[in-house]
Parts: C-alpha cells; sequence; structure tokens
C-alpha cells in the first residue's frame, strides 16, 4: 500500500512539474508574442511621428506662401465708338515668406483675355510687379525689384473693389499713367503714427513712345528697360487726424527719357517730371477723393514719332464723392456685408497744356468728363459696378455718351 502511495505521489508531482513548465513555457511564448506586437507598435509610432514631421514641415512651408489676385469684366456701350465686352485683366498675386524679414511680392497680369502679336488691342501677359522686401523696423526698410510708382492714388491702388466706377479716372490714366512699374530700389517706413513715406532709384521712361493724346503712357518700358537715363520716385502722406479717416500725399517722378527695351537707348533727350498731390476721406457713409498732377517735359520736340506734337506740359485734376445709402434692415443674410454707393466724379485732363513753341495745340486732348454712377459691393471682395458718363472736349460741341457695366473682384 505505501509502494502504491509513493508512485501515486510521485506521478502527482511529476505532472505537477510538467504542468509548470507547460505553463511557463506558454507565459514565454506570450511574452514574446506581446515583444513582438509592442516592437510592431513602436515601430507603427515612430512611423506616424516621422509622418506628422513631414506634414509639420508641410504645412510650415505651406505657410510661407501666399496666393491672390483681383480681376475686371467690363461691357462698355459708346454712343460715338466700339461697344463691347472686355476681360479687362485677370491678376494673379504669389508671395514667399523667406524669414520674418524677407519677403517677395509677385503679380502676373494678362489684359484683355487673349494674346497675339496681330492683335490691335494692346492686350499682353507681363509681370506687373516683383519685387522683395527687406522688414528691419517701421521707420526703414528696404524694398528692390520691379514696383509701383507711389504717385497718385489709384497707381498703387487700382483694384477693382477700391475705387469708385467701372474705368479708373481718366487722369490716372493720360496723365499719371496707370498701371506704371518702375525697376529700381528704394526705402519706405512709418517714422510717425501722422506719417509715412516711399523713396525709390529707379529705370527711366522711353521718350519716343510719347504721344500728344496720352502723354507718357507708351514711354512705360515693361521688358528689360534701360539704365541709361534714370529717376527718381517718392512720395509722402499725412494722418493729421487719429480718430478720422482722412489722408493727404504728395506725390512726383523725374527723370531722363533716354531710354528704351532690353537697356537700350531711344534717342529722345528729355527730362520729364511729374508731380501730384491728392487726398481721400473715409467717413461712416461718404468718401471723398480727390487729386491733381501736372508734368512738364524740358525738350517736347524731342519726343514721340516725327510731328507727334508731344505736349510741354499736361495737366489733370479730378474730384469724387460717393454715399453708402443702403438701410441697415437690408443687411441681413446673403446681403450682411452688402452695400449701395451712388457716385459723382468730374475730372479734367489737358495732356497738351502747353505746347513747344511753334507748334499748335489740338483741342481735342483738353478734356472733361463727368461720371455718374454706382458701386454695388455684395460682399468687401466682390463688387457690381454701373455708370453713364459725359465725355467732352475742346474740339466737339457735343459730348460723347458712354455707358459702363462691371464687376470686380479681389482674393487672398
Amino acid at each position: 500500500m505505501k509502494n502504491k502511495i509513493s508512485q501515486t505521489i510521485r506521478c502527482m508531482a511529476l505532472a505537477g512539474c510538467l504542468s509548470v513548465g507547460i505553463v511557463r513555457a506558454e507565459e514565454n511564448d506570450r511574452l514574446q508574442t506581446l515583444e513582438k506586437q509592442m516592437a510592431a507598435a513602436n515601430a507603427e509610432i515612430a512611423a506616424l511621428k516621422g509622418e506628422n514631421q513631414d506634414l509639420s514641415g508641410f504645412e510650415e512651408a505651406k505657410s510661407k506662401f501666399t496666393l491672390g489676385g483681383y480681376g475686371e469684366i467690363h461691357a462698355k456701350f459708346e454712343e460715338n465708338g466700339p461697344s463691347e465686352l472686355d476681360v479687362h485683366r485677370l491678376v494673379l498675386y504669389f508671395g514667399y515668406e523667406f524669414s520674418d524679414w524677407i519677403k517677395l511680392n509677385t503679380e502676373l497680369e494678362i489684359e484683355h483675355a487673349f494674346v497675339s502679336s496681330g492683335n490691335s488691342v494692346s492686350s499682353y501677359i507681363a509681370l506687373e510687379q516683383i519685387y522683395v522686401d527687406f522688414l528691419f523696423n517701421d521707420s526703414v526698410n528696404a524694398r528692390v525689384g520691379f514696383v509701383l510708382a507711389p504717385v497718385g492714388i489709384i497707381n498703387e491702388d487700382h483694384e477693382p473693389t477700391l475705387f469708385l466706377g467701372v474705368e479708373r479716372p481718366q487722369v490716372d490714366v493720360r496723365i499719371i499713367p496707370t498701371t506704371w512699374t518702375l525697376g529700381g530700389a528704394g526705402i519706405y517706413g512709418s517714422p510717425l503714427s501722422w506719417l509715412s513715406y516711399k523713396a525709390y532709384v529707379v529705370g527711366g521712361l522711353d521718350g519716343s513712345n510719347f504721344t500728344a493724346e496720352s502723354g507718357p503712357r507708351g514711354g512705360r518700358i515693361r521688358e528689360r528697360p534701360g539704365l541709361n537715363d534714370p529717376a527718381i520716385s517718392g512720395r509722402i502722406d499725412l494722418f493729421p487726424f487719429e480718430e478720422q479717416d482722412i489722408r493727404f500725399g504728395l506725390s512726383g517722378y523725374y527723370g531722363g527719357t533716354d531710354n528704351s527695351n532690353q537697356g537700350g537707348r531711344s534717342g529722345a533727350k528729355n527730362n520729364f517730371g511729374l508731380g501730384s498731390a491728392d487726398f481721400e476721406y473715409y467717413g461712416s457713409r461718404v468718401r471723398v477723393r480727390g487729386v491733381i498732377a501736372y508734368s512738364k517735359n524740358s525738350n517736347p520736340t524731342a519726343l514721340g514719332a516725327p510731328g507727334e506734337n508731344v505736349g510741354a506740359a499736361s495737366l489733370g485734376w479730378y474730384l469724387e464723392g460717393g454715399v453708402s445709402v443702403m438701410p441697415k434692415s437690408w443687411k441681413k443674410g446673403r446681403l450682411s456685408k452688402s452695400d449701395i454707393i451712388p457716385f459723382v466724379r468730374y475730372e479734367e485732363y489737358d495732356t497738351q497744356y502747353k505746347v513747344a513753341a511753334g507748334t499748335v495745340k489740338d483741342e481735342a486732348n483738353d478734356r472733361t468728363d463727368i461720371t455718374l454712377g454706382v458701386n454695388f459691393p455684395l460682399t468687401e471682395a466682390f463688387v457690381l459696378k454701373a455708370d453713364y458718363q459725359l465725355k467732352y472736349n475742346e474740339a466737339a460741341s457735343n459730348p460723347n455718351n458712354v455707358f459702363n457695366l462691371g464687376m470686380g473682384w479681389i482674393f487672398n
């Protein structure tokens, strides 16, 4: 009996040992499995961290880019001229921030929707601006590249949501040749809360393309402008009342005209000077702005094509005012950011205000425009426009009547 009991105990002990061994083996297998699973999970976590780092790098790079633009579509119905639909311009803006103090700004413009060497319309694709800003402080910053001439109001702030009327004022076309791009370098800043300035050294104009009707407009050089006859340009803006939205500005340009495309000379030995004064007032409902500009050529007989009779001096001015009349009760839902702004603009401009001795002035170049219209901004970034213009000149007894419709937009 004792032997049987001993054998039974030994068998039970052996079975227990075997069970413990099996359990330990299973635990080892589970631990190895868990270790593999943890290693795989850690690998996945590391991969996800890497992807997140890549995404954060992408997001950081994307945040340095800026995309924007603006455009205008116009319909014109002219009594004594063509009636047409025109995709006047489409501009795309690209910017890049190399650092918090070095920034690139560019604008690529397409005019009149179609570009062809045989097209009679002045269509083109061009870089309207491309410059780099070096930001030091509020008082002094540097700018290098192709910049907008800081003359008048419209040339620098010409987006369609920023001015009243379908077309830009003719003073800002015939006297100040908007849009006017200059290649060069300069400084700008706002050293005081009520004062800002810009001062550039730039390439000059091509006097061989000046005309009696449009003054210096044809003298703008878009491709590789010459630096043979450089110029200076600048402006000062004053903000005398901090509590009111009123600004006064003085701006100017002075330089030679013996320049042409691709760095050559045009042979137009002349100094061209342009001075302008302007102001703007924006109240809660009323907006008023005005510009006066005067230009002078030292040697007008050297300018333009033979027999062109470019003016020795040009003078232009305009005054316009608009009133927001949309009731607050209408500003609901889709019209919550809308407005209705009827306006009137009166302008006079004469590109032959003075002519060279021994030449005869063309009275058709002494012009007066009266514009009555309305701006209907549906949002701050999209506007519908309509206006009626009475266009007079001293050589005609009756005005040329023009009805314009338009829409414009800006995005960034």
